[in-house]
């Protein structure tokens, strides 16, 4: 008899070391909102809509923005912690493919550039 209750995990399933680099970017991610909660968040963008979410209620989506040297995409860090490659959100909030995930290292990269950018001294993580 076959189990049909086996549980799929998607492309995270095919690749052992994708929880691991989740794990370390939400790791980057936990020290660039804890230094720039505490320098009161300068350099955000409003994501366009946000204006409506507010008048219903909801808390405004505010982001950063920067380019990693060497790739003509950008990076947004959503100030909720989401996270990524711009293309990848023009179509979700959630990375859909292992080519939307971004590697610890290019995220780090484009967290230091945005505290470099608003001028917020960086924490031991992204040092």
């Amino acid at each position: 008899m076959v189990d049909v209750r086996r549980e799929e995990h998607g492309f995270a399933e095919s690749d052992p070391g994708f929880e691991a680099e989740r794990a370390e970017r939400a790791r980057l991610v936990d020290a660039f909102l804890a230094a720039m909660g505490e320098a009161d968040n300068p350099g955000t963008s409003r994501k366009f809509g946000s204006f409506m979410r507010e008048l219903t209620g909801q808390q405004q989506d505010r982001y950063w923005e920067t380019k990693v040297e060497g790739d003509d995409d950008g990076v947004l860090v959503f100030a909720d912690g989401r996270h990524g490659w711009e293309r990848s959100f023009r179509y979700s909030d959630r990375p859909t493919t292992p080519e939307d995930e971004i590697s610890p290292a290019e995220l780090a990269d484009a967290l230091r550039a945005i505290l470099d950018e608003n001028d917020v001294a960086r924490p031991a993580e992204l040092a």
